[in-house]
């Protein structure tokens, strides 16, 4: 097994499945993945491991839907993927949202892949292997990896994000803050 991986696919458990289903179908284009249940391995030490897929990701892929709840799993994955993407402008991020909801707080700045949960696993994964391979062939505007300020506010509202996903308050729309 590679120890390049280049699509990094952070799911909460409500995402699962289609975590396992994007990462077929990247599969079955040829498209290599990191995602936890098909990469882990009893023994390993989750965090590291987790870090080490991260820094080797060139695309990270954020599935939610209105009823994802964060952990503290979570947490770490979107904490280190944004610290690692504001740091490397090759580095690009992906958020496909299930359902109406609007993305957290700390992906608005990226117009997320709205999908239809009743849409076909065929249909929504061809798009996001189409958003992927678009990144490759045009450059596409991220926030500005220098700007410490905006990055710090950035991580204090993933926190705050997480632990109100973690606490079951995300049945309320989270205003982005001002």
């Amino acid at each position: 097994m590679s120890d390049s991986y280049t699509v990094f696919i952070s799911h909460t458990w409500d995402t699962k499945p289609l975590a396992e289903e994007l990462a077929n179908a990247l599969e079955n284009q040829g498209i290599e993945s990191w995602v936890d249940f098909k990469n882990l391995r009893p023994g390993q030490v989750w965090r590291e491991e987790l870090d080490r897929a991260i820094d080797s990701a060139r695309y990270f892929v954020f599935l939610l839907t209105p009823e994802s709840r964060a952990t503290p799993w979570q947490e770490h994955e979107w904490s280190a993927a944004l610290e690692r993407f504001w740091g490397n402008d090759d580095k690009k991020l992906l958020p496909v949202i299930f359902g109406n909801s609007d993305s957290p707080p700390f992906l608005r700045d990226w117009v997320p892949l709205r999908v239809d949960p009743r849409t076909d696993a065929s249909v929504w994964t061809r798009e996001v292997v189409d958003v992927l391979q678009d990144f490759r062939n045009h450059a596409v505007h991220g926030l500005d990896s220098r700007n410490r300020a905006e990055r710090q506010r950035r991580f204090a509202e993933l926190r705050t994000t997480a632990e109100q996903l973690r606490e079951g308050q995300s049945d309320h729309p989270i205003a982005p803050s001002e």
